[in-house]
C-alpha cells in the first residue's frame, strides 16, 4: 500500500469488498447503519470514557502491580490502539497512516499487544517479548494514534449514512474499548487505587455532558444527576429484603439473536426455541445481609453444599490465605457483634474495602459482589434453590407475561427504551452498586430489578455455542476459545458501558474470578416444572454421614413430601441465622410453602421468627414435638412452660408420635381430639422402615458389616447394643458402673454403643467413661449399618432420659433383637401401644408376668428403672455369658415383632 501523502479525505474499501475479506461470509450479513455523526458520537465518547478511568494514573501506576485478574493499565492502551488499527482501520483503509506504521517499525505490536500471542506475565515484561519497553506514554500515543486513524476514516459528511460493514467493524472496535474501560475501573479497584469518580470529583466527567450514546443503535442518553442523587440517597439499613420472586410461565423460549438485530456478537448466533419449564426466580439479586448470614451459618464448612470443582477452589484459598474467606473485599469486624445487644445481624461482623476507602460497614440491601461461581453455587444449595440457567434468566429479563415463541422479545428488561439513569446503574455514574430493590422504573415483566446493570449475575450454563454459531470477522477469539470452561454470565454491572449493555448480551467469566463485580440471583424450580417446597428443620445433623434419630426422622418425612409431589430440604437449626432479623429474611428468601419443625425448643427459633415479623408472611409452620419438648425443656421452668405455648400457638399444626407426650405436655397446652383430623394437635406414631439390603447375606468382613468384629468381641459374649448420637438426654453413661461391676469377676456381657458426636464435651466424658470400664465406642455410621448392627446384637439397649429413639425401639422389634428400655413414660407407653396389637392379633401372651429389682418382663421387651436393675434383668433371664435364656423371651420377641 502507499504511505498518504496529503490531508484529502482518507481512501476506504467500498462495501462489495469489504465483504469478501471474510472466508465464511459472516461480513455479507450485516444490515445495520448509523450515520458518521452518530458513530463519530460513539468515537468520542469511548475517548472519554477511557480517559476519565485512566489519565490520573501516573506511570508507576499504570504499570500496575501483577496480580491474577488484572493488565497493565498500558498494556490495555496498547491492546486496544492493535484493536483499532488491524481489526478495523487496516480493514477498511487503503492508505496507510504513518504514525500507526512508524510505531510499527519501532516495536513488534502484534507479538506484544495481540492478547493471544502475549500471555498473562509477558504483559509486565515487554523488553522480553520485544527487546525494550515501549512505556506507558508510547502506548497511550499508540492508542491516540488508532483511534485517531479510525476516526478519520469517518470523513467530514455527518449525514452520510456509513454502509453496513463499514458500521460493523467501528462498532466493534468502539465496543471493544468500551469492554477494556470496564477492566480499568475492576482494575483501580482490585489493586486499591482511587476510584475514577472520586479523582474526577462530584459527577465525573459527566457533569459537563448533556447526551451521550446509550446503544449502538442510534439512541442516547440524558444525564440526570437529580436522579443518581435519588438512588444514592436510598441506602436502607434494613435486613430483610421485601420483595420475593417472580413466577416465569411461558412453556417454550427463543434463546439468541435474530437476523434482522441491530447488533449481534457471534456468541449470540442464531435464535432457536427451546423449551421452558415453569420457574420461579429472585426479583432481587443476593444481598451483603443474605450472604453475610451464608457464611456465619457455615456456608465455606459446609462441604455437602459445594460441588467438587467449588470445594477444590475453596480448600486451594485456604491453604494460600490461611485467613477467613468470605467476598473479596470482605475482612471481618470482630466487635460487630459485642457492639450490639448479641442478636446482631450477620453483615456487622464484616467490613468492605472498595479501592482506596477505608474499611466500611456493609450496606445490608446492596447486592454481594466479587463472589465466584462457586460461592454463589453454595449459597443456592444453602437456601433449598439453584443458579438461574441462561435461558432462564433471558425469559425472565425479556419476556412479558403474555410472551410466546414468536411475538418479540424485550432488548431491555423494562422494552425498548434506551438506558438512563432511573432505569439501570450503569457507565459509573454511581461510583458502586445501588440497593437491590431500588430503580422500579427499570424492573422487568415479573418484577425483576437491576437485570441490566447493578452487578453482573452468575448462571448456570457452561458458555457454548448457540446452532448455528458461526465466527465472527475480524475477531476470531472473542467466544470459541473460551467455550465449555467460562460460565455464562449477563447483565452487566454499574462500571459497564450502556451501548453493550442489554438483556440479549452473552458475556463469560471463569468460574473462579472474583476481581469482577458479580453476584447472582436465586432460582427454584425443577426440569419438570416448579412445585411446592418445604424446609425441613433438625436439631443437628452429623457431617460424618452418621445420622441420628431426627435425621433419620426427617429423611422419612421428606421421603414422603417428595412422593407426593412436593420438594423438600433439610437443615440443622445450626446451619440456620442466629438473629432473628437474619432468620426471617432467610425464611423468605428460601420461599417455601411450609416449614417442618422438629423439637419446639431445640429449633424455636424458626418458630419465633415466624411468630415476630407476622407482617412478612412467612410460611406456616408444623411443629413436630421432641420426648424432651414436653418432658425436660417445658418442665424445666415458668418460663420455659410460657415459650412452648407460644411456640405452639404460632405453629399452624402441632404433630406429636405418641399419646403420652401430648399427656405430658403443659396442661391445656395442646388440644388434642383423636377422631378430629382437622384439629390443631394430631398423633402420627412413626412407621417403621427396613432397607431391603438387609434381606441379603453377607459374605465379606470389613468395616460397618460385622457388630461383633468391628467391637471385638469374643463369640460367646453376648452383645447389648446402645445406638444413640452423644448428647446428655441420651445419658449413654447411665449403665456404665454397673456394668463395670457385673463384669468385675469375668465378661459375661459387652457393652458396645454407637453415634455421632451431638455434644463435643459429653462425648469426651464417653470416651473417657467407656475405656475406663472397657466398654465399645463406635463413631456414629449410617443408617444401613446401625439396622445391621441391631440385627447382630442380642440385645438392644435404650437409655434415654425421657422418651426418645422410638424409631430405633420399633426397628429392634422387627429385627428380633430383644429390647430393654429405661422404664419412662414415653418408652411404658410405646410398649403398652405395641402389646395392644400384639394382644389384638395374637391373643394373651402365654409367658408369666415377672418383674425384678428394678425391672420387669412386659409384654414385648424388657424396662428397667435402675441400672443394676436392667443385669438382673440379664440374669435372670439367662442372657448373660453361658446362661440358659428363658422361655419367655422368645415369645417377647414374637410379641415385638407383631
Amino acid at each position: 500500500h502507499a504511505h498518504a501523502t496529503t490531508a484529502a479525505a482518507p481512501r476506504t474499501r467500498d462495501e462489495a469488498t469489504l465483504a469478501t475479506l471474510d472466508a465464511y461470509g459472516s461480513l455479507a450479513e450485516k444490515h445495520h447503519r448509523l450515520t458518521v455523526k452518530h458513530m463519530r458520537a460513539l468515537y468520542a465518547d469511548v475517548r472519554t470514557r477511557r480517559a476519565f478511568v485512566v489519565d490520573d494514573l501516573n506511570a508507576f501506576q499504570r504499570r500496575a502491580a501483577r496480580t491474577g485478574g488484572v493488565n497493565p493499565f498500558d498494556w490495555s492502551d496498547g491492546h486496544c490502539a492493535h484493536f483499532y488499527e488491524f481489526m478495523c482501520a487496516r480493514l477498511l483503509a487503503l492508505d496507510i497512516d504513518d504514525e500507526c506504521e512508524a510505531i510499527g517499525e519501532t516495536c513488534d505490536v502484534h507479538a506484544l499487544f495481540d492478547s493471544f500471542r502475549a500471555d498473562h506475565a509477558d504483559r509486565w515484561r515487554p523488553e522480553t517479548v520485544v527487546g525494550h519497553d515501549p512505556g506507558g506514554n508510547a502506548c497511550a500515543r499508540y492508542r491516540a494514534a488508532a483511534a485517531g486513524w479510525c476516526e478519520r476514516l469517518l470523513g467530514d459528511d455527518d449525514s452520510r449514512l456509513m454502509g453496513a460493514v463499514e458500521t460493523y467493524l467501528h462498532t466493534y472496535a468502539v465496543l471493544h474499548e468500551h469492554w477494556h474501560v470496564e477492566d480499568y475501573v475492576q482494575a483501580r479497584n482490585t489493586l486499591c487505587y482511587s476510584s475514577p469518580v472520586h479523582t474526577q470529583g462530584d459527577g465525573g466527567v459527566w457533569a459537563a455532558r448533556e447526551t451521550y450514546p446509550a446503544d449502538v443503535r442510534g439512541g442516547t442518553y440524558t444525564v440526570s444527576q437529580k436522579a443518581i442523587k435519588s438512588s444514592d440517597d436510598k441506602r436502607s439499613n434494613d435486613v430483610i429484603t421485601m420483595l420475593g420472586y417472580g413466577v416465569v410461565d411461558v412453556g417454550a423460549y427463543r434463546m439468541g439473536a435474530e437476523k434482522d438485530d441491530a447488533w449481534v456478537f457471534d456468541a449470540e448466533r442464531w435464535a432457536h426455541d427451546l423449551p421452558a419449564p415453569k420457574f420461579a426466580i429472585a426479583q432481587t439479586c443476593c444481598t451483603n445481609a443474605q450472604f453475610a448470614a451464608f457464611i456465619q451459618c457455615g456456608g465455606y464448612e459446609n462441604r455437602s453444599l459445594w460441588s467438587h470443582e467449588g470445594w477444590r477452589w475453596l480448600t486451594r484459598l485456604k491453604n494460600d490465605h490461611d485467613k477467613c474467606v468470605g467476598p473479596l473485599g470482605w475482612a471481618p469486624f470482630p466487635f460487630g457483634e459485642a457492639l450490639t445487644d448479641g442478636n446482631a445481624p450477620a453483615y456487622t461482623a464484616w467490613r468492605v474495602t472498595q479501592f482506596d476507602n477505608t474499611p466500611a460497614p456493609l450496606r445490608p440491601q446492596r447486592p454481594v459482589c466479587h463472589v465466584t461461581w462457586y460461592e454463589a453455587e453454595a449459597y443456592c444449595n444453602w437456601i433449598g434453590g439453584r443458579l438461574p440457567t441462561e435461558l432462564e434468566w433471558e425469559a425472565a429479563a425479556r419476556t412479558s407475561k403474555d410472551y410466546a415463541v414468536g411475538k418479540p422479545r424485550r432488548t431491555y428488561p423494562w422494552g425498548e427504551t434506551p438506558p438512563n439513569a432511573t432505569l439501570a446503574n450503569l457507565d459509573i455514574h454511581r461510583n458502586g452498586t445501588v440497593d437491590v430493590d431500588g430503580l422500579e422504573e427499570g424492573e422487568s415483566a415479573y418484577g425483576c430489578r437491576h437485570m441490566v446493570g447493578n452487578v453482573w449475575e452468575w448462571t448456570a450454563s457452561a458458555f457454548l455455542p448457540f446452532p448455528g454459531f458461526q465466527m465472527d470477522f475480524p475477531y476470531r477469539e472473542n467466544s470459541c476459545p473460551w467455550f465449555g470452561y467460562r460460565k455464562v454470565v449477563k447483565g452487566g454491572c454499574w462500571a459497564t458501558s450502556a451501548p453493550i449493555a442489554r438483556a440479549g448480551y452473552r458475556h463469560s467469566f471463569w468460574p473462579d474470578m472474583h476481581h469482577t463485580f458479580s453476584g447472582f440471583r436465586v432460582a427454584l424450580g425443577a426440569a419438570d416444572g416448579l412445585r411446592k417446597r418445604a424446609l425441613l428443620v433438625v436439631p443437628q445433623m452429623h457431617r460424618s454421614g452418621a445420622k441420628c434419630g431426627n435425621v433419620v426422622t426427617m429423611e422419612r418425612i421428606s421421603e414422603h413430601l417428595k412422593a407426593n409431589g412436593i420438594d423438600a430440604f433439610t437443615r440443622s437449626i445450626q446451619e440456620l441465622p442466629r438473629s432473628s432479623q437474619d432468620m426471617a429474611n432467610i425464611l423468605k428468601t428460601m420461599h417455601v410453602d411450609f416449614i417442618i419443625v422438629l423439637h419446639a425448643f431445640k429449633c424455636g427459633a424458626v418458630i419465633d421468627a415466624v411468630g415476630e415479623f407476622k407482617s412478612l408472611k412467612l410460611p406456616p409452620v408444623v411443629l413436630i414435638l421432641g420426648g424432651t419438648d414436653v418432658n425436660v425443656d417445658a418442665k424445666s421452668s415458668d418460663m420455659s412452660d410460657r415459650l412452648f405455648r407460644e411456640r405452639v400457638d404460632i405453629a399452624t399444626k402441632v404433630v406429636s408420635f405418641s399419646l403420652s407426650m401430648i399427656a405430658a405436655a403443659p396442661k391445656d397446652s395442646l388440644k388434642f381430639e383423636e377422631s378430629d383430623i382437622n384439629a390443631k394437635c394430631q398423633l402420627i406414631p412413626q412407621g417403621v422402615h427396613m432397607l431391603p439390603t438387609l434381606a441379603r447375606p453377607w459374605t465379606k468382613r470389613k468395616r460397618g458389616e460385622s457388630l461383633r468384629v468391628d467391637a471385638g468381641v469374643d463369640d460367646d459374649v453376648p452383645i447389648m447394643f446402645l445406638p444413640g448420637g452423644l448428647r446428655p438426654v441420651k445419658d449413654v453413661c447411665y449403665l456404665s458402673r454397673a456394668f463395670a461391676a457385673y463384669n468385675s469377676s469375668d465378661t459375661r456381657v459387652h457393652l458396645t454403643a454407637c453415634g455421632p458426636e451431638m455434644d463435643a464435651k459429653y462425648a469426651k466424658d464417653v470416651r473417657d467413661e467407656y475405656q475406663r470400664v472397657d466398654a465399645t465406642l463406635l463413631p456414629g455410621l449410617d443408617r444401613e449399618v446401625v439396622l445391621r448392627y441391631i440385627a447382630d446384637a442380642k440385645i438392644l439397649l435404650n437409655t434415654s432420659v425421657s422418651e426418645g429413639q422410638s424409631g430405633t425401639i420399633a426397628e429392634a422389634m422387627m429385627l428380633g433383637t430383644l429390647v430393654f428400655a429405661r422404664d419412662n413414660p414415653g418408652n411404658r407407653h410405646l410398649f403398652d401401644l405395641c402389646e395392644a396389637r400384639a394382644l389384638a392379633t395374637l391373643g394373651p401372651s402365654t409367658a408369666e408376668p415377672i418383674k425384678g429389682d428394678g425391672w420387669e418382663l412386659h409384654g414385648v421387651g424388657i424396662l428397667f428403672n435402675t441400672p443394676e436393675g436392667c443385669f438382673r434383668a440379664l440374669d435372670a433371664l439367662g442372657l448373660g455369658k453361658g446362661g440358659s435364656e428363658h422361655e419367655c423371651v422368645q415369645i417377647a420377641r414374637v410379641r415385638a415383632r407383631e
